[in-house]
């Protein structure tokens, strides 16, 4: 930053210049212009380092104030998982044999970790440390002598808040923070969770890759400090609240002094040595000049290359398609699309993500000369331009592609194969705008993904026939209303009775002949047009409906399963849910709330909260299509299930894939080890239902027993007992 002392400074200096040159009229007026270069470089220089010197700050003070809330992010998400834990077993059911086993599957290093414990009403009877020998169980935190923990103890299970002690000495030893969290279960206070982290290693974390521009420090409420070294200053400190809930501590940043002595002396040196540049200010100018040509360079290679990667980006692409439509010059443009890199990015990470797109980019480089060029556009997408009027010239340089990628990259020590689909357009047969193109070549691509992968094709006018079918069909789909919607149920079965328990709802839409619509077609319409909530909401009234006439009809309490669109799940959708089964006093456990594990969480966080106050509620909620997704361990660990329903991919070639089979028994295991429900979806043969019996699955569904009907079929049917 420019002081305002130093600044002073220098308008008195170049004022008593000016005094100078106006006393000596002979002085020659090339000084007064070089002197006058010379303010301009000085300021210049003084506000490009101001400009450097704020946005340094600001970068810094983002980075530290991000890493302090991740290192605090990373103890709430233990917490979290050990919370999960315990409302998954059961306090009643858990055993110090299951503790240990939950305990050893988790990494604490990152946190400083001690120890944690589970304190059934107030008295630990579960600890667990990696460190220390002590043995805790047995300790009364309700009662405990010190007041600071029953304190803390008695004010989290009131308020049902993360309570916060420390830091002060252990009785492991050390120094250390202990996070509290009180567990209810229909509303009741049943155990309280205590994770103890080391002080002092909690604060190496912090201050790791500890800022040499700013200070920071983490303060209670009365200012207190609780990490760092920088003591509180109203006066000039900037203080923000951490963003993590059930937390009131605040960080503080401020400028080091460190930093702005060396800023000082910075700016002194300047003045000290613009006397000196006089007779240099010719050639200083010039090679001003050109740092700036070449920061433009830099800046105009930023704003036309990928950063990651080196190659032309989608601006790039713009100005040369755009250069060779005006030239009226043919070429082909093919859109690909690596296979499975969403898979690769999420299982391995992105760091190993981004350097295989590295090396893509490598390849991609050796093959481009001065009549191909590949371009990145933004995540796994690259377009290529091949200048040529020639199909089996644009069919040659294709190939060329594919066969740089007949070895595997190898990262870290393992081989990773590489696949792209590539969808191909030329110009002006398939359009006259970059637009045009890119859109049909995208067409191209995805179909290309849906039948093989790995593969390139090229545009045809039945891909304009297949757009203007999904208009038309969009169009017919509107000719109809939500209550043109019917709702069929498929029965659940009882694994060991046999027995109807419940239903899966599925929505059926027919058109005036009888013949129904394709519906995963038709939610895609109504995705696309922002209807699928008004049908999801269809959908449950009309559920509810069944629910009261069967249990009329039966008195029995069935349960419905039902999906929901992830455009649907919002604060208003759970309101409305609990507000509809409380004005005709339905019991909610009757319905269960699938999620589809492929749905891909955009907000994992926010989709969790809304389940969970699902769950408070009274649903159910379970895992639909498990096993098909890349993510279902994660999920499962995050979400509040009580069921997981087996997907029939699986249960169709456990027979012939003995991988399918094994993967069956570790989600059966997976599932008894967190008691939750096993349903199998798909079951058609005897030998199929014999399999789930021997694994032990609670319920099951499928054509063995019947198929999903209207529901005056199904009264039929419960009637004659599906005779």
């Amino acid at each position: 930053m420019m002081h305002f002392y130093t600044f002073k400074i220098e308008m008195w200096y170049y004022m008593k210049i000016f005094k100078y040159i106006k006393n000596n009229k002979t002085y020659s007026i090339s000084l007064f212009i070089i002197t006058l270069l010379c303010i301009i470089l000085i300021v210049f220089t003084e506000l490009a380092l101001y400009n450097t010197r704020s946005n340094l700050i600001d970068l810094e003070t983002s980075r530290e104030q991000e890493h302090y809330e991740k290192v605090l992010n990373d103890i709430f998400n233990n917490l979290n998982a050990i919370k999960v834990f315990v409302e998954t077993e059961g306090v009643d059911q858990i055993t110090q044999d299951s503790f240990d086993r939950f305990a050893e599957k988790f990494d604490f290093s990152n946190i400083g970790f001690v120890s944690f414990s589970i304190a059934p009403n107030g008295v630990i009877a579960y600890y667990y440390s990696e460190e220390y020998e002590d043995d805790l169980i047995g300790l009364d935190l309700v009662n405990d002598e010190r007041d600071y923990v029953r304190e803390a103890v008695d004010y989290a299970i009131i308020n049902k808040v993360i309570v916060i002690n420390g830091p002060f000495l252990l009785l492991q030893g050390g120094n250390g923070l202990v996070f509290r969290e009180a567990i209810f279960e229909d509303d009741e206070f049943v155990a309280i969770i205590n994770l103890v982290v080391n002080y002092n290693q909690l604060n190496e974390i912090f201050e790791e890759d500890k800022s040499k521009v700013v200070d920071i420090g983490i303060y209670k409420t009365d200012n207190t400090l609780i990490f760092g070294d920088l003591e509180y200053d109203d006066n000039i400190m900037n203080l923000e609240k951490i963003q993590i809930p059930n937390v009131d501590w605040r960080i503080g940043t401020e400028v080091s002094k460190t930093y702005n002595h060396k800023a000082l002396i910075t700016d002194v040196l300047i003045i000290t040595f613009s006397s000196f540049l006089y007779g240099l200010a010719v050639l200083i100018s010039l090679k001003l000049y050109n740092k700036i040509k070449s920061l433009l360079a830099t800046q105009e290679v930023m704003i036309n290359y990928d950063i990651l990667t080196g190659l032309p980006n989608r601006i790039h692409l713009r100005k040369d398609v755009e250069q060779i439509i005006n030239n009226n010059q043919p070429f082909y443009l093919g859109f690909g699309d690596l296979d499975n890199f969403k898979l690769l990015n999420d299982v391995v990470g992105h760091s190993v993500g981004d350097i295989y797109l590295k090396e893509v980019a490598k390849q991609f480089s050796n093959i481009c000369n001065e009549y191909i060029k590949i371009y990145r556009c933004g995540g796994d997408e690259f377009i290529v331009i091949i200048k040529t009027d020639s199909k089996d010239t644009a069919i040659k340089a294709i190939n060329a592609i594919y066969k740089k990628f007949q070895t595997p990259i190898r990262i870290n020590n393992v081989n990773y194969d590489v696949s792209i689909s590539i969808g191909v357009v030329s110009y002006p047969r398939h359009g006259i705008t970059m637009d045009d193109l890119v859109k049909r070549a995208d067409i191209v691509m995805y179909d290309v993904k849906s039948q093989n992968k790995n593969s390139f094709s090229f545009f045809e006018n039945r891909y304009l026939d297949r757009l203007q079918s999904e208009v038309d069909f969009e169009n017919k789909i509107n000719q109809y209303s939500i209550d043109d919607f019917q709702v069929y149920l498929q029965p659940i079965i009882d694994v060991k009775t046999n027995e109807v328990i419940g239903f899966e709802a599925l929505s059926r839409l027919f058109d005036e002949n009888g013949k129904p619509f394709n519906i995963i077609d038709v939610i895609k319409v109504y995705e696309h047009q922002g209807k699928i909530p008004k049908l999801d909401q269809h959908v449950f009234d009309t559920l509810c409906d069944y629910s009261v006439k069967l249990k009329k009809e039966f008195d029995q309490e069935f349960t419905f399963s039902f999906n929901v669109s992830p455009l649907t799940l919002s604060k208003d959708f759970v309101k409305y849910l609990e507000q509809k089964i409380n004005s005709l006093g339905i019991n909610p456990h009757q319905f269960i709330f699938e999620v589809i594990e492929t749905i891909g969480f955009k907000e994992i966080n926010e989709s969790v909260k809304l389940l969970g106050q699902l769950k408070d509620i009274g649903f159910q909620i379970a895992m639909d299509d498990f096993g098909m997704g890349y993510s279902s361990l994660s999920y499962i660990t995050k979400l509040p299930l009580n069921i997981i329903k087996i997907d029939r991919y699986f249960i169709q070639n456990y027979d012939e894939n003995k991988l399918d089979k094994l993967l069956i028994i570790a989600i059966r295991d997976i599932c008894k080890s967190l008691n939750l429900k096993i349903v199998v979806e798909g079951i058609e043969t005897t030998k199929q239902l014999d399999f789930i019996k021997s694994i032990g699955a609670h319920c099951y569904q499928g054509f063995i027993h019947s198929k999903a009907m209207s529901y005056k079929n199904l009264i039929e049917k419960l009637k004659t007992g599906f005779q």
